[in-house]
């Protein structure tokens, strides 16, 4: 590899983490007046957790809008400033560690699915839906049998790079995946022992009712 394609791709990077790594959620919590996100629930940044910290769906779903178009945006500008599919790739991946480990906040962040999403979807948008059809299906599945979010996460994240050979992604895009899924497995296996408590887990959260009794905020 050339030196300038090494310069491209560690530029490339740079602008993916500092884009991944706009910290939605903390925002989303100051904005609607809630406990900081970092200090509630399972402390990560993410969607879900804004739930939490907010009780508002809205929130939660508004954060992972602008984590998925905030990776989305790092694949693209990268293709616009450097030619080929690899450094787009990389800034891809380089999003999710700006999400999960964001230097805007001290390295916290969130688990990265949001993150993921995005960049994939940028690189290969059809392709990425059926993925991520099957992706559900399968944590749905692992979520039954494990009884656990984080245990089925990192299930589910294991098997996304397969899913992208088999729905015909080239190297590039797989690539990005594995790393991808590489820093979304680390990140949620902080939370493989975790217990939820009642309302906590994912579906329970999007599913409570308006006016059901929240969990405490602070963290287990």
């Amino acid at each position: 590899m050339t030196p300038p394609a090494v310069g491209s791709l560690a530029l490339a990077a740079l602008l993916g983490y500092a884009l991944g790594a706009v910290p939605s959620g903390v925002l989303a919590t100051r904005l609607c007046g809630a406990p900081d996100v970092r200090r509630v629930g399972s402390g990560h940044t993410g969607g879900t957790n804004v739930v939490r910290a907010t009780g508002r769906v809205w929130a939660g779903a508004a954060t992972a809008v602008l984590d998925i178009a905030l990776a989305a945006a790092a694949v693209v500008l990268a293709g616009a400033f450097w030619q080929g599919p690899w450094p787009a790739a990389l800034a891809g991946a380089a999003a999710v560690v700006g999400h999960n480990w964001s230097a805007y906040i001290g390295l916290r962040g969130g688990v990265g699915l949001s993150s993921i999403t995005g960049m994939l979807i940028a690189q290969g948008p059809l392709a990425t839906l059926a993925a991520l059809v099957c992706a559900v299906a399968i944590w749905i599945s692992a979520r039954r049998l494990l009884g656990h979010d984080a245990r089925s996460t990192v299930v589910t994240i294991a098997l996304v790079p397969l899913l992208l050979v088999l729905f015909g992604q080239p190297l590039p895009v797989v690539v990005s995946g594995i790393l991808g899924a590489l820093a979304i497995i680390a990140r949620a296996l902080e939370d493989w022992r975790r217990p939820y408590r009642r309302g906590e887990a994912f579906a329970q959260q999007f599913l409570r009712r308006k006016d059901a009794p929240r969990p405490p905020n602070e963290r287990p």
